[in-house]
């Protein structure tokens, strides 16, 4: 079976992300086509595309394949048979609406044209089959998509169909929406929770999300954050059926990531409520925890200072050198509590000094000599034009005009 995968902001990320998850279900795939927007992987077994994309950051939404197509007006006899089933089997109102994406490189005109095309076909077809039942059109903004508030607002995956035209250089791939991710829930799961703290920075819950799926974990597998700060990376990981721990030199901290977590525990019903919290520095953390106890730690502590220009040479060797003595010490000490073949998934800062270059932390190769091996997230050849990718084959998570960006590092315990 085809899907078509809607990728997030970092499309390589969020690639890395759905590598990990076919893995995880053991479904074997094969990429039909790949871009920095979609992916079209054939599965050689059905997915349930709700529940994976529940569990799932970096992607926006799931689509099953119904067909390529030379021009669109092909595709007009397979979108009249998917609302001719749904007329068949719902008796009441029936929504329909559909999203328009063109490549990068298409004309405005040419877009304006089809766009044009498109809107009058779905205009004649509520004036066709509206005489017969009733029938609501759902129209695509000046983007060529329908928000998600509009989506959730008019029903459309639970009472209707929701399409996709997808235009490619070579054809028309036409898809019906399965899953959409649930913006409003990571909404309240970041400004709703009892404390943040903004000013020491935090992890989005959609990042934290995709850095433990790309651990590679089974059901019940134990998640440790020995920088927890209030307490993300653990909420989603007791939100994804696995066990946490987390600890925080900073007391208060500490607290605040109780709070949080007993305010996730009323929330929502976790499969492993009983996570643990402690006080302790991430060199000694370890002492607290037994041996080969860990399968996973998922963890980001400081960024360091927050820069509106880049910082000088001395300014960022400085500023590695501090995260240096933390992680070298903290990782030579955690190999004790972490299983064989156990992950770490992490961030350190990466600075842009140009649009699109990046200066990296420089003790990375330090990690491999004391027990641990680099394992890539991506592959360039996949994404020959990248610049978040790095020579290291590690993901840059940013923003353009952010100085201060986040290089997602994998490491595995040999």
């Amino acid at each position: 079976m085809k899907y078509i995968f809607f990728l997030g902001r970092i499309g390589e990320l969020s690639f890395a992300e759905i590598h990990a998850m076919f893995l995880k279900y053991r479904i074997p795939y094969k990429i039909s086509h790949l871009s920095n927007k979609i992916l079209i992987a054939d599965a050689e077994n059905a997915i349930n595309a709700p529940d994976m994309l529940v569990q799932m950051g970096g992607t926006i939404k799931i689509s099953e394949y119904l067909g390529e197509f030379d021009d669109f007006e092909a595709s007009i006899v397979s979108i009249r048979s998917v609302i001719d089933a749904l007329f068949e089997t719902r008796a009441a109102k029936k929504n329909i609406g559909y999203n328009i994406y063109f490549n990068a490189s298409a004309e405005k005109d040419k877009v304006r044209a089809i766009t044009d095309r498109i809107n009058d076909h779905f205009s004649g077809l509520k004036k066709e089959l509206g005489k017969e039942s009733s029938m609501r059109i759902v129209y695509p903004d000046r983007t060529g998509e329908i928000s998600s508030v509009s989506i959730i607002k008019n029903k459309l995956l639970a009472k209707g169909v929701l399409f996709d035209l997808i235009f490619l250089p070579d054809r028309v791939i036409l898809s019906k929406i399965s899953a959409i991710q649930d913006i409003e829930s990571y909404s309240q799961r970041d400004y709703n929770r009892p404390n943040r703290d903004a000013k020491v920075g935090m992890t989005p819950p959609k990042l934290a999300q995709i850095m433990i799926n790309l651990a590679g974990l089974k059901d019940g597998d134990t998640v440790y954050d020995p920088f927890c700060g209030v307490g993300t990376i653990m909420q989603e990981a007791l939100l994804n059926d696995y066990r946490a721990i987390g600890s925080d030199a900073n007391s208060a901290q500490v607290e605040n990531c109780k709070k949080n977590l007993g305010w996730i525990s009323k929330k929502y019903v976790l499969k492993y409520p009983d996570y643990k919290i402690f006080q302790s520095d991430s060199a000694h953390a370890y002492k607290k925890l037994r041996e080969n106890s860990v399968n996973a730690i998922i963890t980001e502590t400081t960024l360091g200072p927050i820069y509106n220009k880049a910082p000088n040479n001395q300014e960022m060797n400085q500023n590695f050198r501090q995260i240096e003595k933390i992680y070298l010490r903290f990782f030579q000490n955690s190999k004790m509590i972490l299983r064989n073949k156990a992950r770490i998934v992490f961030t350190v800062p990466a600075y842009q000094i140009k649009p699109d270059k990046y200066v990296l932390a420089p003790f990375i190769d330090n990690i491999e000599k004391i027990g641990y091996s680099i394992v890539s997230l991506a592959d360039k050849k996949l994404f020959s034009a990248s610049t978040r990718i790095t020579d290291r084959n590690t993901i840059i998570y940013s923003r353009p005009d952010q100085i201060v960006a986040r290089e997602i590092i994998m490491f595995e315990k040999k």
